[in-house]
């Protein structure tokens, strides 16, 4: 990955999911929750809201291939809708910035999840900090 070659206002992450009870029960149990299922007033199930965030998140790591030693240093998220399990949610990164200070390249990425409907339901950003020197070797290339 060139990220010295990426700009702002670029798409750098796109992927639509499909949030059926298995990823939510997944995402349960790999972080602990025993807060209990949420529902919304007409009964449907509801996902977890930094279940959303998270693979929001997991579509930018996976597209910018980060590479070890780098620092996730910062991330906001604004939820303004739920989501249902068995709703389908796209999610859309964008490059926001993309700077070099001192050792470290600072990527500055802004992301929005929305519904089947293009209901808004999160946005919000992440900051990720890598090693400005890193090349192709100590990436394992």
């Amino acid at each position: 990955m060139e990220y010295g070659q990426l700009e702002a206002g670029q798409i750098v992450s796109s992927h639509s999911y499909r949030l059926d009870s298995a990823l939510v029960s997944d995402f349960v149990k790999a972080v602990q929750d025993d807060s209990g299922t949420l529902f919304d007033a007409e009964g449907h199930e509801l996902v977890p809201a930094m279940a959303v965030a998270a693979l929001s998140i997991r579509g930018v790591v996976k597209d910018l291939r980060i590479p070890g030693g780098t620092l996730h240093v910062g991330q906001e998220f604004e939820f303004s809708g739920a989501v249902a399990v068995g709703q389908s949610v796209d999610c859309v990164a964008t490059l926001a910035q993309n700077s070099v200070r001192g050792d470290w390249r600072f990527l500055v990425v802004d992301c929005k999840v929305s519904r089947e409907n293009d209901a808004e339901v999160m946005k919000g950003k992440s900051t990720i900090m890598i090693p400005a020197d890193l090349g192709p070797r100590e990436m394992g290339q």
